[in-house]
């Protein structure tokens, strides 16, 4: 019914006449297109790309509405030269070495027989060899191996061209797509998460590793097989088996969503090669540490980029919607209005020492004093504790500062003033410095990714960067032990403070699963509960105290050490209990 009806209203739109305004028929069963280039003007024509000539003709299919489809192809990649071979980025730019296209009627691909062409007549034509229409283009690779060339054409059609059918049936960049993934499927899948077996699927389907997508769906393959718990969404370019954007986050990634929800930081992290940027969501967890929330990894110029990944990790993680209560996003974030649209309790923050580093080169572009008076006028607006003396503030900076400059100010920044300067700041993130947490995150990334890597690589190093090194380094395990022996009897106190020495000191690996975690340590699996408080170790069990396992656990998660709910199943462990 939805192809019949699509047919009912594409009759109605064109109208009969439609069928022959782009015919015009010359002799008996031939058909040539009205407005066709001349076959000598095809023959010959030179490409640099299979791209290339993929955009070409897309057009030239459209403006005369005809079908072709690949009957036969040769991959470079599995050509065999006895010398001479084409260049490594000829072969990714050509990707073939022929391609021979027919006419989408033509009956030795299909096997059917013409439609429309009364019984007898197909027997006749099939008698003379003639069955289907002969239409055919042939793009070969020239002598030099640097470019395609059409090395022979054919253009008659020996059927009436008909617009109602090349719009139900035609694909834009299908040249494209048969190298790699059929476009309909990447059409169909863009910006909606993806499991592992449509992973899977998809690596089936894949024919070559064209621009980087079998890479890249293997990276995420990887992903899935060592976390099955991950979320993953893709974007590919429409009508291009070309990915845009991947979104996604690790099982222990969502476990820090629930966890630390309250504040959130987005920002352009770095720029991993020269088509491609990685944005990440940051949260906080209680050592102040930034952590993972979603990473964003797409190409540069793409559009709406906090639009996406905020709507895709409250899609992966649906409780925080009303949870989250602020939001600081980069100075080169521009998306405010998102914020309040997705999460309707936050407030949003900018970024205060990059507005103030943006200020800052600004007036100096626009001719401001030197540094000495200009950077102290700055950071006295920024910190303004109250309206009045952001008024003050204001008035003195007017006082010193070219006009010009604060006409940008008054359109730029003025506006928005409760976002970045100090008596607007939302109370939990006046003692975080939001610079600095992003500063350090961004060299923590940049430490763990290889420089100039492809989209997979990207994926497969995020996966890999561990934070437990830097946590160890800020922890401070005599506090934390000192804690426990204002608290417990001296025994059960000293089992605690080696508990915590090889939590902070092994090597473990950890995975959260529906009822906990589970702990690796190399020789043995541990499991824990989801409020890390229980552990199948024979330590705890024994003794009900907190173990390494619960500490490592909770030290990856960034959940407190010191928290009196570890002691609640051996209260005889507690000074002054009898």
């Amino acid at each position: 019914m939805g192809g019949f009806s699509f047919l009912f209203q594409a009759l109605l739109h064109y109208g009969i006449a439609g069928l022959a305004l782009a015919v015009q028929k010359e002799g008996t069963g031939v058909w040539r297109c009205g407005t066709v280039m001349d076959e000598k003007e095809l023959r010959g024509k030179e490409f640099f790309s299979l791209e290339e000539f993929s955009l070409f003709f897309d057009g030239w299919c459209e403006q005369r509405k005809v079908l072709f489809f690949v009957k036969n192809s040769l991959p470079l990649s599995k050509c065999k030269w006895a010398c001479d071979p084409p260049r490594p980025e000829v072969v990714d730019a050509l990707k073939y070495s022929s391609v021979r296209l027919v006419c989408k009627d033509r009956k030795g691909a299909t096997g059917k027989v013409e439609p429309g062409v009364p019984k007898m007549q197909n027997q006749d034509l099939e008698k003379k060899g003639t069955v289907g229409c002969t239409a055919t283009i042939v793009l070969k690779m020239n002598h030099e191996k640097d470019r395609l060339v059409v090395a022979d054409c054919q253009l008659n059609h020996t059927h009436p061209l008909c617009p109602i059918e090349f719009s139900y049936y035609y694909r834009k960049g299908f040249l494209m797509a048969n190298s790699c993934l059929p476009v309909r499927t990447t059409n169909k899948i863009s910006k909606q998460f993806v499991d592992a077996q449509e992973i899977q699927r998809l690596l089936s389907y894949c024919k070559t590793r064209d621009n980087g997508v079998k890479d890249t769906l293997k990276a995420l393959d990887s992903l899935f097989t060592d976390d099955p718990g991950s979320k993953v969404k893709l974007v590919f370019v429409e009508n291009k088996v070309v990915i845009q954007t991947v979104f996604f986050l690790t099982s222990m990634m969502r476990s820090f969503c629930q966890c630390f929800p309250l504040v959130l930081f987005f920002d352009h992290m770095v720029s991993f090669n020269e088509e491609f940027d990685l944005y990440t969501v940051l949260c906080v967890d209680d050592f102040g540490q930034g952590r993972d929330c979603a990473y964003c990894v797409t190409q540069k110029g793409t559009p709406n980029v906090l639009r996406f990944t905020l709507a895709s990790l409250l899609q992966s993680v649906p409780g925080m919607k009303f949870k989250v209560r602020c939001m600081t996003l980069g100075v080169d974030i521009k998306e405010l209005d998102v914020v309040k649209e997705l999460l309707p309790r936050a407030r949003v923050q900018i970024c205060r020492p990059q507005v103030l580093e943006t200020l800052f080169s600004k007036a100096q572009e626009m001719g401001a004093p030197e540094d000495e008076k200009l950077r102290p006028l700055l950071s006295e607006v920024a910190e303004s504790s109250s309206l009045e003396t952001y008024s003050e503030a204001l008035r003195k900076m007017e006082a010193t500062l070219p006009e010009t400059f604060m006409k940008y100010y008054h359109k730029h920044w003025h506006p928005c003033c409760e976002m970045w300067v100090e008596f607007g700041a939302f109370e939990q993130v006046r003692d975080i410095d939001a610079s600095e947490l992003i500063s350090q995150h961004k060299q923590k990334l940049l430490a763990g990714l290889n420089p100039c890597s492809t989209v997979d690589q990207c994926i497969l190093d995020l996966v890999t960067i561990r934070t437990s090194k830097e946590e160890v380094k800020t922890l401070n395990e005599d506090e934390v032990a000192t804690r426990y022996y204002s608290i417990c009897n001296p025994e059960p106190a000293s089992l605690i403070k080696e508990e915590l020495s090889f939590a902070t000191y092994g090597a473990y690996n950890i995975r959260e699963t529906m009822e906990g975690f589970v702990l690796y340590d190399g020789v043995s699996e541990f499991s824990m509960d989801l409020s890390l408080t229980s552990c199948s170790c024979s330590i705890h069990t024994s003794s009900l105290l907190p173990c390494r396992h619960l500490f490592a656990t909770r030290l990856r998660n960034g959940e407190p050490l010191f928290d009196m709910s570890l002691l609640q199943k051996n209260k005889a462990a507690l000074i002054n209990i009898s």
